[in-house]
């Protein structure tokens, strides 16, 4: 039988790696809490968690969930993988976006990119217990109630009441991106 010389030499060559020279696996093979490979589910799904118990005095979860939202805002409309899918989760995420916005004094005419890069700065700095860092991530051109008010209203927490309808769309069988 021609599988035992085949067999023989996988066994071979696995006794002769060691585990240390063997490859490690990527980060990024899996992610960090959604169990799928589409990164706008990963996302919603991390929101969505958030949103669907908000927590007061969270204010680095609250920011991440918010700048979930802008960025899921931008990119959903403009995703292949989204394309087939009814307006609802898009109008729903307009919707979130500018009740989340209302909340920490965004205007509506704020870059939706400039926003959620703020709020994941801020949110690294008060993970990092520096309150000065977060301030400094939120500036005043963008959140127009300031750095110390905006951190104080992540942390009520933010009221969005829209956000968990507009991302557990995206979490139930949100296009045809692999899951």
């Amino acid at each position: 039988m021609r599988l035992m010389p085949l067999a023989a030499l996988g066994f071979a060559v696995a006794a002769c790696t060691t585990p240390g020279t063997q490859a490690p696996v990527p980060q990024a093979v899996a992610p960090s809490s959604a169990v799928t490979t589409d990164p706008v589910r990963g996302m919603a799904a991390d929101a969505s968690a958030w949103f669907s118990r908000p927590r007061a005095n969270q204010p680095a979860q609250a920011a991440r969930a918010i700048a979930a939202i802008e960025d899921l805002a931008i990119e959903v409309p403009q995703s292949p993988h989204y394309a087939s899918r009814s307006g609802t989760a898009v109008t729903q995420l307009a919707q979130s976006r500018n009740e989340a916005r209302r909340e920490l004094g965004v205007p509506a005419s704020a870059d939706g990119t400039a926003v959620a890069r703020a709020l994941r700065e801020a949110a690294t700095a008060l993970d990092a217990n520096n309150r000065a860092a977060a301030q400094a991530a939120l500036p005043a051109s963008i959140f127009t109630a300031g750095p110390a008010a905006t951190i104080q209203r992540l942390s009520r927490p933010p009221r969005v009441p829209s956000a968990r309808s507009a991302l557990t769309s995206l979490t139930l069988g949100g296009g045809s991106g692999g899951s």
